[in-house]
């Protein structure tokens, strides 16, 4: 990637001609960016050209507003060689473009050369640790912590795995920490670390060595090797500055210290630091754990360059008013609901929102209750054409060793659902779960690429299981690099096709019959011919049937392959999609079910149940409360701000019981002055 010899970067200049464009583009009323007094401060955000943090409330349109600054810019852009750079940690931002630009001429300048919109972790692998790493010899087969951890783990002796064991360590040890293979400090005994020229120490680092020569990497060692070309290849650092003069970085508050502090290296740091503008809220801060923190140094929002959108056209007043204490720091006038866009077909402008008190034996008839409120809701066409979610902070089983607290986790209210599915980027664990998860991601965004894709990239993980490397890289669109490599093979390019008009166009559900007697046999020739290889022993685990898929239970249709959750009654059909708080970050609801789960802590309560004078007005934000207690807050608060209409809760009776067994009214009475109704299941 050379230096661009064109003449130096000046920023467009918006005007308010290019922001009632922007709106006309987006299918927005003209004064959109304006307000009814012309005092919004959407509009001067759109204007500036300056280093700024946008501190913005849920449904504020945040994302909305950088893609219309981003059309504006890709429309007044004049360089061949120099693009716009937008990072976040999911692909919110492209899929916001793509859905609503991706039919425009600038959307589709957007999408290409020489602008970038993806995630942090794609654009170090991209443009740092991916180039380093092939410059190096290695061939890149494959980025997944859990694949990789695991072979490292199973490639060790099982003397040292057994001392690592011993010693407290999981698989997750050997993530590499340096280039020279090493995983850090490892304890070993009381007080005690691991010597590096032990013969354990050795055996660990050659075999982390031999996974990185068998073209497995784990996800965040990206970082590492991008950090080690900056290092060894100064000069890059100005390179991407030239190509990327305008950095914008979406969900801000979400980055950690390492993302942070890569960034800052790459665009901030010294002298010709590019414009950054960070878009986010603070209150919206979830990490992968609870007790997780982000960024030490470069804390969002600067308060210096700090602009704020404190109104919501999300929700209502009503939701506004439930969700408000969860915000770690509240907004100075409260938080403010001017939505949603339109009213229920009944004439209501929201639901009831309701919290559902459960006990051990009907934490299973939950949703079932969450259902027939919708019907009562809600009209056919509503229920249909809306996005309703039932969500749990803790989404997967506990491990043995840590016990199961009832309800511990979401799958204790279906035991249908599949917690690998729910991943905003699935990476499952057997290729018909690829076909899945991709026709659920083609369902939510209304439109079949996504399933083509995600099929293609499990049809590509299938292929990297051969003897020795497979002759493919990496690259970002699968499917269209899939039909490269078929090329010259017709026949198997079109049982390709077949594939993903079957599964991806057609979207037909696979059977285990269907599977077993025609397409595990086709998929593993075309992943044989894109390979140039026979399939390892590792491919036919891959290739089975995920036993329990699809099977219809009793009362209703939950279909575990795609996390929805069937119930019909009256002859009215309800789809209730289950997944985890983290897989909705972002994402506007017609309706949510907020589930009660449990994390370990001191205190042995469940996470709703710790949050119960919050719930009931007692306390507000998170002052004076544990780092863990801060996190709880912000995961539910992200859960609470999803819906325009609905906003339910199930919690265990329990959480409001007193000492005799039953409801304290009193604590009831506190919660239906906040605005809830209260229901026993």
């Amino acid at each position: 990637m050379p230096k661009t010899d064109g003449p130096q970067f000046e920023c467009p200049n918006v005007t308010d001609e290019d922001i009632r464009w922007a709106s006309c583009v987006l299918n927005l009323p003209k004064n959109a960016f304006y307000g009814a007094d012309g005092n919004d401060p959407r509009q001067e955000v759109l204007k500036s050209m300056e280093r700024i943090d946008v501190a913005a409330c849920p449904g504020s349109g945040k994302t909305t507003l950088l893609v219309a600054k981003l059309a504006i810019l890709a429309q007044k852009w004049r360089y061949r060689t120099r693009g716009i750079c937008v990072l976040s940690h999911t692909n919110a931002a492209r899929t916001e473009v793509e859905t609503k630009l991706g039919n425009t001429t600038v959307g589709r300048q957007l999408l290409s050369y020489p602008h970038y919109i993806g995630t942090i972790h794609g654009f170090v692998g991209e443009f740092l640790a991916l180039p380093w790493l092939w410059s190096r010899g290695y061939q890149v087969k494959m980025i997944d912590t859990d694949v990789c951890l695991k072979r490292r783990w199973n490639g060790l002796s099982h003397a040292t795995r057994g001392g690592l064991e011993k010693n407290s360590h999981t698989p997750s040890v050997l993530s590499v920490k340096s280039p020279d293979f090493g995983v850090g400090e490892v304890r070993w005994g009381k007080g005690y670390v691991l010597g590096a020229d032990t013969l354990t120490a050795k055996e660990i680092r050659e075999t982390c060595q031999r996974s990185a020569a068998e073209g497995y990497f784990c996800y965040d060692e990206m970082f590492m090797w991008g950090r080690d070309l900056m290092d060894k290849v100064p000069g890059v650092v100005e390179v991407i500055r030239d190509r990327f003069p305008l950095l914008f970085i979406d969900e801000a508050q979400d980055n950690s210290e390492d993302q942070s502090a890569i960034l800052v290296r790459i665009f901030m740091n010294g002298g010709g630091a590019v414009i950054r503008q960070r878009f986010g809220d603070g209150n919206q801060a979830i990490f992968d754990f609870v007790g997780a923190e982000g960024a030490q140094n470069d804390i969002f929002p600067d308060e210096a360059v700090k602009k704020d959108l404190p109104n919501s056209h999300r929700f209502g007043q009503k939701i506004a008013d439930l969700a408000h204490p969860l915000g770690i720091v509240p907004y100075p006038c409260g938080l403010k609901g001017q939505g949603p866009n339109k009213p229920l077909a009944s004439g209501a402008s929201e639901g009831r929102h309701t919290i559902f008190l459960f006990n051990d034996k009907s934490a299973t008839q939950v949703l079932d209750a969450f259902a027939d409120l919708l019907i009562e809701t809600f009209s056919d066409s509503e229920l249909r054409d809306g996005t309703i979610w039932a969500i749990g902070l803790v989404h997967k089983p506990p491990n043995v060793e840590e016990g199961q607290k009832f309800p511990h986790y979401v799958g204790h209210y279906w035991p249908s659902y599949d917690p690998e599915l729910t991943k905003t980027d699935p990476h499952p664990e057997k290729l018909v779960q690829y076909i899945f998860a991709g026709q659920e991601k083609a369902k939510t965004a209304k439109e079949t690429y996504p399933a083509v894709e995600k099929i293609a990239e499990g049809l590509l993980r299938l292929a990297s299981m051969v003897k020795g490397l497979p002759i493919f890289h990496r690259r970002r669109h699968s499917h269209r690099y899939i039909l490269e490599l078929l090329e010259a093979t017709p026949h198997v390019r079109d049982h390709y096709q077949d594939l993903i008009t079957e599964f991806a166009l057609v979207c037909d559900t696979p059977t285990k019959e269907m599977w077993d007697s025609t397409w595990r046999s086709v998929v593993r020739e075309i992943a044989e011919t894109l390979a140039g290889a026979p399939l390892s022993g590792e491919a036919a685990a891959f290739l089975e049937w995920k036993d329990g898929t699809g099977e219809p239970g009793c009362g209703s249709i939950p279909k575990s392959q795609n996390n929805i959750y069937q119930i019909f009654k009256d002859g009215r059909r309800v789809e209730i999609r289950v997944g985890s708080i983290h897989s909705v970050k972002g994402r506007t609801h017609t309706a949510t079910l907020v589930l009660e789960t449990f994390w370990k802590d001191n205190k042995k309560r469940h996470n709703l149940e710790l949050l119960s004078p919050w719930l009931r007005g007692i306390k507000a934000g998170g002052c004076n409360v544990g780092v863990q207690q801060q996190s709880r807050l912000k995961v539910h608060y992200v859960a609470a701000t999803r819906p325009t209409h609905l906003l339910c809760l199930a919690m265990k009776r329990s959480s409001f019981e007193n000492d005799e067994g039953n409801l304290d009214q009193s604590m009831v009475q506190e919660l239906e002055q906040r605005g809830w109704q209260v229901k026993s299941i």
